[in-house]
């Protein structure tokens, strides 16, 4: 298992493969369905989406002496209505849960993109790998505001990769 850290280069997403578990170190923004109407409505991304990846996740509220409470992954599938104008802003990494149409699956190909999956149920095990949280827009939105997040080695899995790789189709990669 490597550590990848962020933000990532081309040879990185390149060498990422469906089916590779890795440890995510880094600064990630986290953005669901609400974020994503506002910033998509407003034309404010307010995160550099070309180096920042997108988690799908809305956090609970930080018990005492921890930076946040329990982080796991949204149902990636939520957030296809907006996938195709942040791909097109320049979306390389997202990180949820779950799988998503083959339609979806083309335009991550067609854009360079790959999907990172977190394990849905272990939020508390990934609230442990979160060193910091700041709110950096909508703030109203509570759990659903845009944050930014630093990670120290959040599992994940790489579930498309850009060879057309899949963990989602037994028959597109080769588990080790």
């Amino acid at each position: 298992m490597r550590v990848v850290k962020l933000p990532v280069t081309d040879e990185v997403l390149k060498s990422m493969k469906a089916g590779e578990q890795i440890l995510l170190s880094g600064i990630v923004a986290t953005a669901r369905d609400a974020a994503h109407n506002l910033m998509l409505s407003t034309g404010t991304v307010p995160f550099d989406i070309k180096n920042i990846p997108v988690f799908y996740m809305g956090p609970s509220p930080a018990p005492p002496n921890r930076v946040i409470g329990s982080s796991g992954p949204t149902t990636s599938a939520r957030m296809e209505p907006f996938i195709p104008q942040m791909l097109k802003l320049g979306m390389k990494i997202v990180i949820g849960k779950g799988e998503m149409s083959s339609e979806t699956r083309t335009l991550f190909q067609k854009h360079g993109a790959v999907y990172l999956a977190a394990t849905g149920g272990a939020g508390a095990l990934a609230s442990t790998k979160i060193l910091s949280r700041k709110i950096v827009a909508w703030d109203h939105l509570g759990p659903e505001a845009v944050s930014i997040l630093e990670l120290e080695e959040l599992p994940v899995f790489v579930a498309w990769d850009l060879n057309n790789g899949s963990i989602y189709s037994r028959s597109s990669y080769d588990p080790e």
